[in-house]
């Protein structure tokens, strides 16, 4: 492909020109000032070459390079520290919920069942206490394993700082970049228009074209990269809030190691009376729910029985709605399948038509463009 440049006017009055038009250009929408000029015409130098391979490459470093921050950024999102804490801060809970009676109950079985409840009603207390004991030590060693990922946490603050200057840069590269292509798109358009005026021989005609091409596949660029500059405006916000998040997960552990931890161990300790004189209640009963129950059950099993065997008893081999069923389903079956085949050559008659419709269609289209083409030359 044949590259295009401007070669009417000195450089000297073509410099001068194009900063006009940077003046001219949003620079506000495009995060830019008036005193990147100079940037946004070192980005131009790579247009200089003006054909497809320039184009396709176009801002392509800058481009990658935010794609990796966005990468980075959600790496951090998923980070297995983050994850951690959060699931450690949900064991310091989850241990602290199993101290209850219900954990107190199933800690000895005995023969019988009167043994098995005296049995648990003498050793509640004793269980009791070896089960406060042991949620202890499993707090007390998930405080430390938080307080290393804390660290990891608020080492991470840092980094998004870090990554949070990089996105600034680039978003300020992409602009560098999206102005400098519109800059070019104008020289095209001059160019092509200059073109335009004189004699439409092949070559000229040819040239126009591939002006056209190489202008539209520049736009398609320059949009891609105001594309990604937003991305990078977006993700400004998103690494704050993510910043924000470790803080408030590091200031919210202070809060359950030094209140909420402390206040749990105090009430534990009052429940270890308030879980005996629960455990004797929820024993007795026990007892006469169990009584209570299984006079129920056995009632309401002997109605049941009785009733399923007097129904079977009187139902007939084959239910007259079985067949029914049968004989309605055979009659739709057969009137379905009827309409599915006149349905098939109906629209088959009216693919034929459409078919032929779009042949006249494209057979004009052939005709009207040799028409043009020849008209033009």
């Amino acid at each position: 492909m044949t590259d295009f440049e401007p070669k009417d006017l000195p450089a000297e009055v073509t410099q001068d020109l194009v900063q006009q038009k940077f003046q001219q250009l949003n620079l506000q929408e495009m995060g830019l000032q008036h005193s990147d000029f100079n940037e946004v015409m070192n980005a131009h130098k790579e247009l200089a070459a003006m054909n497809h391979a320039a184009v396709a490459e176009y801002g392509k470093n800058i481009a990658t390079k935010t794609s990796g921050y966005t990468d980075e950024l959600l790496n951090l999102v998923q980070n297995k520290e983050l994850d951690t804490t959060g699931q450690k801060l949900n064991q310091v809970v989850q241990v602290a919920q199993q101290l209850n009676s219900s954990s107190i109950l199933n800690k000895k079985k005995s023969t019988g069942f009167f043994g098995g409840l005296i049995s648990k009603m003498k050793g509640a207390k004793q269980n009791f206490d070896q089960h406060f004991n042991s949620t202890k030590e499993q707090i007390d060693v998930l405080v430390k394993e938080i307080e290393t990922s804390q660290s990891g946490l608020k080492s991470r603050v840092d980094t998004l700082d870090r990554m949070f200057q990089g996105v600034q840069d680039e978003y300020k590269q992409l602009g560098i970049y999206i102005a400098a292509g519109k800059l070019k798109e104008q020289e095209i358009q001059q160019q092509i228009a200059a073109l335009s005026s004189q004699t439409q021989d092949q070559t000229t005609v040819q040239k126009v074209y591939d002006l056209n091409h190489l202008a539209n596949n520049l736009e398609k660029r320059v949009s891609d990269l105001q594309v990604l500059q937003q991305s990078a405006m977006q993700t400004l916000p998103m690494i704050r809030i993510i910043q924000s998040n470790n803080l408030m997960l590091v200031d919210k552990f202070y809060a359950i190691k030094n209140i909420t931890l402390p206040a749990w161990k105090n009430q534990i300790s009052l429940a270890i009376s308030l879980n005996e004189q629960k455990n004797s209640v929820q024993l007795a009963n026990s007892i006469d729910d169990a009584t209570n129950d299984l006079l129920r059950r056995n009632a309401d099993l002997l109605h049941q029985n009785s009733v399923d065997t007097a129904k079977a008893n009187q139902r007939s081999v084959i239910d007259i709605e079985t067949l029914e069923h049968v004989q309605n389903t055979l009659i739709k079956t057969v009137n379905d399948v009827i309409q599915v085949q006149k349905e098939g050559m109906q629209k088959r008659a009216e693919a034929t038509t459409r078919l032929r419709a779009l042949q006249e269609n494209l057979n004009h289209l052939v005709l009207e463009s040799s028409n043009s083409s020849v008209n033009k030359s």
